[in-house]
C-alpha cells in the first residue's frame, strides 16, 4: 500500500495503534500500492474455452512478516497469480486505499473507510518488502485446471471497477480474510491434515501475541478497545492475522472428484529469508528501549502521591495546577472514548476505561476549580471516586492499558485530597 508521509504520517500513526487496528495505516501491506503499473487478471473468455490452458496457471498464497511500523506489526497476505503462457507473475494486494479521500482520518476511526483490490507486478512486490527487511513466504496451491479456472473467474471479477471497492474492518473484512475467502470460498474444502484445537482466545489476546515488542502501541491498541475484544471467540476470528491463515491452509484437506483427499498447500518456501536476530534487534518502538507504560504511570502515582503529601499537607500549599492538568488531560481522553461509542468498529463501543478517562472531567474542570478556590470540594470529586472504583471492578471483565491501575490510584489520591477540605 501507499507510504504515509510527513506530519500524516505520525498523526495516522496514533490513530492506527487503536485498532488494529493493525494496523497497517491500519491497514497490512499497504505499502506496495502506490507505484503499481496496470496490470489484469485473464477474462473468463481467455481461458474457459480450453482448461488445459489452466496447467500454465499456479495460484499462491503470500504470507509477510511483520514489519516495524505500526501498521504493519502483524504482516500481511497477498495472493500470487502466475501464467506463464501470458508471462505475468501478479501480486493480488487487497490492502489498497486512499489517505487523500475526502474525511480520511474520521472516516477511518468511525470504521467507515473503504479499501481496494489491486494487482501489481509480483517484482515490485518483492521490491517493497525487501527494502524493508520484511520476510516473504509463498504456498503454492495444489489446484485442479477446474479450481484454478474457478479462481481465476472469481478474481476477474473481483477486479471489475464496481466489485473492487470493500468497506474495511480490522478484525472482520481486512486483507487478510479477502485473499483467504477468495481461496477457501470457491474451493471444496473437506477438512484438516492435523489437530485444531482452539482455546478461545480473545481478539485482544490475539493482537497482544504481535506487540510484545512494542508496548506502547499495544497500550494504544487495548486504550481503544473495549470489552467486546475480551470475549472468547472461535477459530474462524483469528483469520484476519496472516500468520492465522497461512497456518490454516497448511493443514487444509481437498476432497478430489474420486472421493479421495489432497492437501491444499502443494509446497512452501521462503522468497524473502527473515532477518537475523541481530539485525531483528534494532526494531521495535523507539520510547520500548527506556520505559514501559507500567512504569511510566507508576512513577506518575509515586509523584502525584509525595507531591500530596509534601506540598498540600506538608507545606499547606494548593495543588489547583495539579487538579487542573489531571482533569483536562484524563477528560480529553474520555471525549475521546466516548466519540469511539458512534464508530463501527463494534469491539470499541462499550470500554470501561471510561469510567476512569471520563469525559464528566472535562465538564466539571472549571467548576471544581472554582469551588477549590473558595476552600471547598466541588461534589464531582465523589462522583469521580465511584466511577473509579467501578473501573476497578470492572477490571475482571476488561483488560485495560498496560498501567491504568497506577492512573486510577493517581486519580483517588486527588479525590481524597480534595474531599478531606470538606
Amino acid at each position: 500500500m501507499k507510504q504515509i508521509k510527513g506530519s500524516f504520517k505520525i498523526v495516522l500513526a496514533l490513530l492506527t495503534v487503536f485498532f488494529f487496528i493493525q494496523s497497517e495505516g491500519f491497514a497490512q501491506g499497504q505499502e506496495a500500492a502506490s507505484a503499481a503499473t496496470p496490470n489484469t487478471i485473464p477474462t473468463p473468455q481467455q481461458h474457459d474455452s480450453l482448461l488445459a490452458k489452466m496447467d500454465a496457471i499456479d495460484i499462491s498464497l503470500l504470507t509477510v512478516g511483520p514489519g516495524n511500523e505500526v501498521w504493519s506489526l502483524y504482516g500481511h497476505t497477498a495472493l500470487r497469480y502466475q501464467d506463464k503462457n501470458r508471462r505475468q507473475d501478479l501480486a493480488i494486494n487487497y490492502g489498497a486505499f486512499n489517505f487523500e479521500q475526502d474525511y480520511f482520518l474520521l472516516r477511518f476511526v468511525f470504521g467507515a473507510t473503504d479499501y481496494e483490490m489491486e494487482t501489481i507486478p509480483m517484482r515490485l512486490f518483492m521490491d517493497v518488502y525487501q527494502a524493508e527487511g520484511r520476510w516473504v513466504r509463498e504456498q503454492q496451491l495444489n489446484l485442479t485446471r477446474e479450481e484454478k479456472l474457478i479462481i481465476t473467474n472469481a478474481l476477474y471479477k473481483n477486479s471489475l471497477p464496481e466489485n473492487v471497492t470493500y468497506r474495511y474492518n480490522f478484525f472482520y473484512d481486512n486483507c487478510t480474510t479477502r485473499a483467504r475467502n477468495m481461496i477457501v470460498q470457491h474451493l471444496n474444502i473437506s477438512g484438516y491434515n492435523a489437530d485444531n484445537h482452539w482455546n478461545g482466545e480473545s481478539y485482544r489476546t490475539m493482537i497482544h501475541q504481535w506487540t510484545d515488542d512494542h508496548r506502547w502501541t499495544r497500550f494504544g491498541n487495548d486504550l481503544l478497545l473495549g470489552i467486546g475484544s475480551d470475549f472468547n471467540t472461535e477459530k474462524e476470528a483469528s483469520f484476519f492475522l496472516p500468520d492465522s491463515v497461512s497456518k490454516e491452509f497448511e493443514t487444509m484437506v481437498l476432497t478430489n472428484p474420486d472421493g479421495s483427499k489432497r492437501r491444499l498447500v502443494s509446497h512452501s518456501r521462503m522468497l524473502i529469508e527473515p532477518l537475523s536476530e541481530g539485525k531483528r534487534a534494532s526494531f521495535g518502538d523507539p520510547l520500548s528501549l527506556f520505559c514501559q507504560p507500567r512504569f511510566v504511570f507508576g512513577l506518575l502515582f509515586a509523584a502525584i502521591l509525595l507531591t500530596t503529601w509534601l506540598l498540600q499537607y506538608r507545606k499547606k500549599h494548593s495543588l489547583q495546577w495539579l487538579d487542573a492538568l489531571l482533569l483536562l488531560l484524563s477528560g480529553a481522553a474520555g471525549w475521546m472514548l466516548l466519540v469511539m461509542v458512534f464508530s463501527q468498529h463494534p469491539t470499541v463501543r462499550v470500554n470501561l476505561q471510561i469510567l476512569l478517562l471520563n469525559p464528566l472531567s472535562l465538564v466539571f474542570l472549571f467548576p471544581t476549580l472554582k469551588a477549590a478556590r473558595k476552600g471547598y470540594a466541588h461534589w464531582y470529586w465523589k462522583v469521580l471516586a465511584v466511577c473509579i472504583c467501578l473501573f476497578l471492578v470492572g477490571g475482571f471483565w476488561q483488560t485495560y492499558a498496560e498501567g491504568m491501575y497506577f492512573l486510577a490510584l493517581s486519580l483517588l489520591v486527588r479525590c481524597w485530597a480534595n474531599l478531606r477540605k470538606k
